[in-house]
């Protein structure tokens, strides 16, 4: 085989071109993998056509993070087989400077250093039949046990990347089983993969959002005394208040987790959230908001509370969550409320990117099926 198929990036104002590529031939630190089905995240169309400019060098070819089987390895891979099943990661970090990082085939950085990886090795992704990757970045999966004795298929593995970023957050703040735990809001992709990871790490879970309905679904699919709802009113006092009342205790909840997509520019939310916390309570800041964040300066001060940003999540964070799965802590697909699962081929790229643009709320699913 000379070549493989893959979707190629020329100009952000062109469509995606599926074309044939040269065959990938892997070398000392990574290895190629056949892709079997890669994530969408929703947002992905307008990272192609530059409505959100991440930087991205063209061509390129997009993806994001894919579920593969190995199919060739370097010469210094020691545990890596060809034929084992994989979780992809793209986070790919420098390793002579790890804090250096891009998001493959979606993110370059912004910044020369993380600009010097996606020019150079890193550029072509997972929209394609085969994708190269380092070999830190790829994990085995047992499929004994996620596909024959839970049930799971491929495309359920491709929740993996959704429930990581949460999980990546949750675990900075260091949360522990029986802590109150604030997401805001949690009805989204990420905001309804937090709520099922807090609840697998044991926490007491307040999920908030303006959607009744999407709340009332929370409801549904988890059935514990341990998930309260609260439909937010955007009135900075009110929704403190409600906070107040559902966390049940006179102190207040442990940690706030802030998931506030870029439409919520100038919200009270973050603002409530942090009100809303015990003293030493803790605020980790993972999602879109690309203004200004109003704090309330004295609270946080005078209740010493610990506010944390965090960009996605480490290796150690992939681990955790596969063996959560992998033992049966964390539920996948329709034992988490996932019930509508989009499938396409490479050749239908649009209508695939047009569809994850619209199932942006947790319960829907979109992959990329090479």
């Amino acid at each position: 085989m000379s070549t493989h198929k893959a979707l190629v990036l020329h100009a952000r104002d062109k469509p995606l071109v599926l074309e044939d590529v040269p065959r990938l031939v892997a070398s000392t630190g990574d290895a190629i993998v056949r892709i079997l089905a890669a994530d969408i995240v929703p947002y992905m169309g307008d990272v192609i056509s530059n409505k959100r400019p991440y930087p991205l060098t063209v061509p390129m070819t997009p993806g994001n993070t894919a579920i593969a089987r190995i199919h060739e390895v370097g010469p210094d891979s020691v545990a890596l087989k060809p034929g084992q099943l994989v979780f992809c990661d793209i986070t790919i970090r420098a390793r002579d400077n790890p804090s250096v990082s891009i998001l493959y085939g979606i993110h370059g950085g912004g910044y020369p250093a993380a600009q010097k990886l996606m020019d150079g090795v890193w550029r072509n992704a997972t929209y394609a039949e085969y994708a190269r990757f380092p070999l830190e970045n790829l994990y085995p999966l047992n499929e004994e046990l996620l596909l024959g004795k839970f049930g799971y298929n491929i495309n359920d593995l491709c929740l993996l990347p959704v429930c990581l970023v949460p999980f990546g957050g949750l675990s900075e703040v260091d949360v522990k089983p029986g802590e109150i735990v604030i997401i805001g809001p949690a009805t989204g992709r990420y905001g309804g993969a937090a709520v099922n990871i807090a609840l697998a790490m044991g926490a007491i879970v307040i999920a908030a959002g303006r959607n009744k309905a999407a709340l009332e679904n929370l409801e549904s699919i988890h059935g514990t005394t341990r998930l309260k709802t609260v439909q937010l009113t955007g009135d900075g006092a009110s929704d403190t208040e409600l906070f107040r009342a559902a966390a049940s205790k006179p102190d207040g909840a442990d940690v706030y987790l802030d998931l506030s997509p870029p439409a919520a520019k100038g919200s009270s939310l973050m603002a409530s959230g942090i009100r809303s916390l015990r003293a030493f309570g803790r605020c980790i800041v993972m999602g879109g908001n690309a203004g200004n964040i109003d704090f309330p300066y004295l609270e946080i001060m005078f209740k010493s509370i610990r506010i944390q940003g965090r960009f996605m999540y480490d290796r150690r964070h992939v681990k955790q969550l596969i063996q959560m799965v992998e033992f049966g802590l964390l539920p996948l697909a329709e034992k988490a409320g996932v019930t509508q699962t989009e499938e396409f081929g490479l050749e239908r790229i649009d209508d695939a990117l047009e569809v994850a643009g619209k199932l942006n709320g947790w319960g829907s699913h979109v992959v990329l099926k090479p």
